[in-house]
């Protein structure tokens, strides 16, 4: 007898058909797992061209501004300077002076004195005294150094080299005037000067002096001294 062909019977029979093939298309293609199993040609046509440039970005916010430093303390003040030294050859260094003592010492050994300048080893002082039933003045010059050097105007002076501490009277007179009537005087260095050296010649100088007694009358001061000097 001839068999009904059913739906069943051609169901199973397209999948036998399609399970053959599938096996068939299995067995003649290939898993391709990475790059390198491509031909770089192949690999080449298959790389596409490359896109346009992507738009820029937006600007990024700006930092924030960093703080100031702090100020730094204030250096130490410094140190006072200490006092120049005597001008060179050919720079001259002039020192003046204009000073009176009120009153007047007992005697020439014990006068009342006032310092008038102070150069090198030498200091020039004002001595001011009484003599007898008078009141004098002088300039005086004396060194720290012994074996120095000074002469007055009038010749007179120190022929043998000073002692340090010596106190040489450099103004050629004194001045003089009564103490009891205040009796003005005034002595001036009669156009002439004195002058000191140290004993190895590094420094020498000229200088000129006055002195005065009750030049201002009875009020006073009993003496008065004015001058200079230029150190070389």
């Amino acid at each position: 007898m001839r068999r009904r062909i059913s739906y069943a019977n051609v169901a199973a029979t397209l999948a036998l058909v399609l399970s053959m093939s599938g096996g068939a298309l299995a067995a003649n293609h290939y898993l391709i797992s990475s790059t390198k199993q491509i031909s770089p040609k192949v690999l080449k046509k298959l790389r596409g061209k490359a896109g346009k440039n992507g738009s820029n970005g937006k600007n990024g916010t700006n930092g924030t501004n960093g703080t100031n430093g702090t100020n730094g303390k204030e250096g130490p003040q410094g140190k006072e300077g200490v006092a120049g030294t005597a001008g060179a050859e050919g720079n001259p260094h002039t020192t003046r002076w204009r000073t009176t003592v009120a009153s007047a010492g007992v005697s020439e050994a014990e006068p009342a004195t006032v310092e008038l300048a102070k150069v090198g080893p030498f200091t020039v002082t004002g001595h001011c005294y009484e003599s007898g039933a008078d009141t004098e003045s002088a300039t005086y010059i004396s060194t720290s150094e012994t074996g120095s050097f000074a002469q007055g105007y009038s010749g007179e002076g120190s022929q043998e080299p000073l002692t340090a501490g010596e106190d040489f009277q450099i103004s050629t007179d004194t001045a003089r005037g009564v103490s009891a009537t205040h009796e003005a005087n005034f002595h001036s260095p009669d156009d002439g000067s004195w002058a000191a050296t140290t004993a190895d010649g590094s420094l020498s100088l000229n200088g000129f002096a006055s002195e005065g007694v009750w030049l201002q009358g009875e009020s006073g001061p009993a003496c008065s001294f004015s001058g200079f000097l230029v150190t070389e």
